[in-house]
């Protein structure tokens, strides 16, 4: 797994694509549907890129706070200041009343309780991931890396987190108890990863479609999961429909690994997550104050696909201008010099 694998970063633009359409107008029963999967997704493949290191658990720490703390301080703080001067005062977002000052603590307590997250909902993600590998890094260290441990402290995790569910009404800091329900993703990612790099065939399209039509129609049955605030509905639905969907996924981009757009977007994906949703507010306003349209009447899904591909556009001169101040993403410096060379030889 030395070798970055090009389907991941394809799975990986696949699944933020389907956050931003899952956060902008849409049609109720496709949210239902890309809920089910698309952060459990994010979890699983984060798993497959864990590798096993004898380093202190202090120097691990300190690396996964970098790359994953800093960017969440970072854009928490940005994003604050852009809905605290701007896109609370639009009128279709209805948040003048909130206090400023709240979701300003969110920044510090990362979970969407009492509108906490108002300025960025996305970004919990950062927080949660980095109890997640802190979570899994000692698990790996207790059972020796043995599936047979691994696959129990799994199970024990995942348990518990189902306990929070009906003993906690609201979320720990940094939605501690969603990380106990998320770790069980990055535990079959890590477990599964082998299997997955060592397939000798792709899989058929009609395989990738079958799952997705499957996954649909187990959601039908189950309510909207939401990770980001512990709801998950039925259990066992749940996690059926989050590893049927992944499965999809990750199959679909064994074919699609070649695709430059797809693949640009995966290895960008943490660029659009913490600033998707300044990038769908322009794209509201464009539609509210410019064409004059009530967002309300919007939730269809072409206007679903113009809201997306606005979105992604407008994260294209971000991810340049980030591309030179690496720090920011929580990359050492040196990264920016490897991208212009990536770029310049094509």
């Amino acid at each position: 797994m030395k070798k970055r694998l090009d389907w991941v970063d394809a799975a990986k633009g696949i699944g933020i694509l389907l956050v931003v359409m899952a956060h902008v107008p849409i049609p109720d029963s496709l949210k239902q549907f890309i809920y089910s999967f698309h952060m459990p997704l994010f979890f699983l493949l984060s798993g497959m890129m864990f590798r096993s290191s004898s380093s202190p658990a202090l120097s691990f720490i300190q690396k996964k706070a970098k790359s994953l703390l800093l960017p969440y301080l970072y854009f928490s703080i940005i994003t604050y200041v852009f809905w605290f001067s701007v896109t609370r005062f639009f009128a279709f977002k209805g948040q003048t009343d909130i206090d400023p000052f709240v979701p300003f603590t969110g920044i510090f307590i990362s979970n969407a309780d009492e509108a906490r997250l108002t300025h960025n909902p996305a970004i919990w993600f950062l927080t949660t991931l980095f109890l997640v590998e802190i979570l899994f890094f000692f698990m790996h260290r207790l059972s020796k890396g043995k599936p047979a441990a691994v696959i129990l402290l799994t199970v024990l995790c995942g348990g518990a987190g189902y306990a929070s569910t009906l003993l906690l009404d609201q979320s720990l800091p940094w939605n501690a108890n969603v990380a106990l329900t998320a770790v069980v993703f990055y535990s079959i990612g890590f477990l599964a990863k082998q299997w997955f790099v060592e397939l000798k065939t792709d899989p058929t399209l009609l395989l990738c479609t079958g799952l997705l039509v499957l996954t649909a129609y187990m959601q039908s049955f189950n309510s909207r999961i939401d990770m980001r605030v512990n709801d998950y509905g039925d259990l066992f639905i749940f996690y059926t429909c989050a590893l049927l969907g992944s499965a999809a996924v990750i199959y679909l981009s064994f074919k699609l690994k070649t695709s430059p757009i797809l693949t640009y977007l995966g290895r960008n994906s943490i660029v659009i997550l913490v600033l998707q949703f300044a990038g769908i507010d322009i794209m509201k306003a464009f539609v509210f104050y410019g064409l004059g349209i009530n967002i309300a009447d919007t939730a269809q899904l072409s206007w679903t696909l113009f809201y997306t591909i606005g979105t992604l556009l407008l994260m294209v001169p971000c991810i340049s201008f980030l591309s030179k101040y690496p720090v920011l993403l929580g990359k050492p410096a040196n990264a920016a010099q490897r991208y212009e060379q990536k770029t310049s030889a094509g």
